[in-house]
């Protein structure tokens, strides 16, 4: 997983807007904060919360899913490894698997590292 640049657009929105110093330390926790974003109609319509991007690193041929509390089963397309995660708190975790031929390795990426802003 790599950070996203601040001048980055995902799913119709900066990258600058939604977060601001994300990184991944050594044991998969997040920190950073998470700006409280309004109509967020890229992330679904009218989404309002606190949205993590991220850029998964995985081959194009690897099939990688993805589990919250929210989305138990989410995919990501084979052209597309941009994964944004709706933050309810930091004591959430998102869990990535990424399966490529007879190969499956699953990460667990923690939020205890991330500051949520509150809605303004």
């Amino acid at each position: 997983m790599t950070s996203m640049p601040d001048d980055a657009s995902v799913y119709g929105m900066e990258v600058s807007t939604l977060q601001s110093g994300v990184t991944v330390d050594s044991e998969n926790v997040l920190h950073g904060v998470l700006h409280y974003v309004k109509n967020y109609d890229g992330y679904d319509k009218g989404a309002e919360g606190n949205f993590v991007a991220l850029r998964l690193t995985a081959p194009a041929d690897a099939e990688v899913t993805y589990k919250t509390d929210a989305v138990p089963n989410g995919k990501l397309a084979p052209d597309d490894r941009l994964l944004v995660w709706k933050v309810p708190s930091t004591d959430k975790s998102l869990s990535v698997t990424v399966k490529r031929g007879e190969e499956t390795v699953t990460t667990e990426y923690k939020a205890s590292g991330l500051i949520l802003e509150p809605a303004s």
